[in-house]
């Protein structure tokens, strides 16, 4: 038997942030979203969860963020060492930055100190090491959607259940018999 507990819904865990950024030369612009943990890790930031939007300029397209599995510490890819994590104060990044994909390239935006940030890319139209300078926009926090929590689905779907059930048996019952004029007298 699931517990009453087992079927309420969770808190959602997350929050949304909106930003941009261009490199200096203007080769690459993007205007992005990307969703964070509502609690802090144990570096002091926010554990990236996803990001979308689109990177334009050469090579460009949806962006998709390539997953930290040993979030918050950093991982390696054959190209880049990033952490996903977004802080709250100081730059938004730090030195690992985030890494994300778009076209057939990965980009890692990163910071060098306040207000110093960089774009890495695999991308040829790109600089690698260490970068192009970008402007990074300060991220805002946007409304969230709301989205059902799989327990909240599964509550509804038994209401609308026990509706269907109980309207079923009434109809089979037939009701109260109807009374005649004749059996009134």
């Amino acid at each position: 038997m699931i517990g009453a507990g087992a079927l309420l819904p969770a808190g959602a865990d997350a929050a949304t942030y909106s930003f941009d950024f261009s490199t200096a030369d203007s080769a690459f612009t993007a205007a992005a979203t990307l969703t964070t943990a509502d609690t802090l890790n144990a570096l002091g930031g926010y554990d990236v969860l996803s990001i979308s939007g689109t990177l334009s300029g050469p090579g460009g397209g949806a962006i998709s963020l390539v997953a930290n599995p040993v979030q918050p510490n950093p991982a390696t890819t054959t190209y880049f060492m990033y952490d996903n994590v977004y802080f709250p104060g100081g730059p938004k990044v730090d030195g690992y930055g985030i890494l994300f994909a778009a076209g057939a390239y990965e980009y890692d935006l990163y910071s060098t100190g306040p207000s110093t940030y960089y774009l890495s890319s695999t991308n040829p139209a790109g600089g690698y090491v260490p970068g192009q300078a970008a402007a990074f926009g300060d991220p805002r926090a946007t409304a969230a959607t709301v989205v059902p929590e799989p327990s909240t689905w599964l509550l509804t779907l038994l209401g609308f259940a026990g509706l269907a059930l109980f309207a079923g048996r009434k109809a089979r019952k037939g009701g109260a018999p109807a009374i005649s004029p004749a059996q009134l007298a």
